[in-house]
């Protein structure tokens, strides 16, 4: 696992991290990065794109702290254009776009974490063990099911709080989509 990204303020040029995963039939991508932390007066562009094929499969998750929450610094100004999408056989399930600017984050009620995990291919009997996990972010979380994509999503003042939410949902549906168990790996228990 890498270590986390960090966007610092910038003069005015645009930092940019583009990244396609592209995967064959039968394969399977486990991608769990670290977040992605975006000083006050970054000025960052993102762009993550996975491209299936119909038997491949993907667990996947995306967080973004805006600003340093653990020291009470926000994203006051700056800019971010965030970028996700899921192709499967080349035809879009997801396609999501995130833009925030000048520390107006209404559009992220306000809070610093800011989640999504990816899932494919999932069924209705995983969407109600992922929403069950869910319940620690109370109001601030959701589970979607969209042609065997479950998408999860949240936000969170607290980023020990989204981190074991995704660990617990991780935990869950690593067996059901790989068939493997849920260890966990060693870096993250450092």
């Amino acid at each position: 696992m890498p270590g986390a990204s960090k966007f610092y303020r910038s003069s005015g040029a645009q930092a940019r991290l583009q990244q396609t995963l592209t995967l064959a039939e039968n394969s399977t991508l486990e991608w769990l990065p670290q977040d992605a932390i975006f000083f006050p007066g970054a000025n960052a562009a993102l762009s993550t794109a996975f491209h299936l094929a119909a038997s491949s499969t993907l667990l996947a998750w995306d967080l973004l702290c805006l600003g340093r929450p653990v020291i009470g610094e926000a994203f006051s100004h700056g800019a971010l254009a965030n970028r996700l999408e899921v192709w499967v056989d080349g035809s879009p399930l997801l396609i999501e776009r995130l833009s925030l600017a000048d520390g107006q984050l209404a559009c992220v009620a306000q809070q610093p974490w800011v989640g999504t995990m990816l899932f494919y291919p999932a069924n209705e009997t995983l969407l109600e063990g992922v929403r069950e996990k869910l319940t620690p972010l109370a109001n601030y979380a959701g589970a979607t099911l969209t042609d065997c994509l479950l998408t999860v999503r949240f936000l969170s003042d607290d980023n020990l709080l989204c981190q074991r939410a995704m660990r617990d949902i991780w935990q869950f549906m690593r067996p059901h989509l790989t068939g493997k168990s849920p260890v966990l790996p060693r870096i993250w228990l450092t």
